[in-house]
């Protein structure tokens, strides 16, 4: 049997671009603080990955310092 894998959560990667071109961070300086490739941000920003890890998503939310539960759902994707 395989093992399940682990949970991913959705991201608005519109709204996650939004965010960082506000702190003043450029792509490369965002993921490096997010420990990510920047490529990997990319396509996250661009939507062309829509889910990332719960342990992804809180660097992120710590790279923009969202702390609080209320502010950390400001990046999960709403189902249309």
């Amino acid at each position: 049997m395989s093992e399940p894998k682990p949970a991913s959560v959705a991201v608005d990667g519109a709204k996650l671009r939004e965010l960082r071109q506000l702190t003043g961070c450029t792509l490369a300086e965002f993921a490096s603080t997010c420990a990510i490739s920047t490529a990997y941000l990319s396509m996250i920003e661009r939507g062309d990955r829509r889910r990332v890890s719960p342990r992804v998503y809180a660097r992120i939310c710590h790279g923009l310092k969202l702390t609080g539960q209320r502010q950390r759902r400001t990046l999960l994707k709403v189902a249309a």
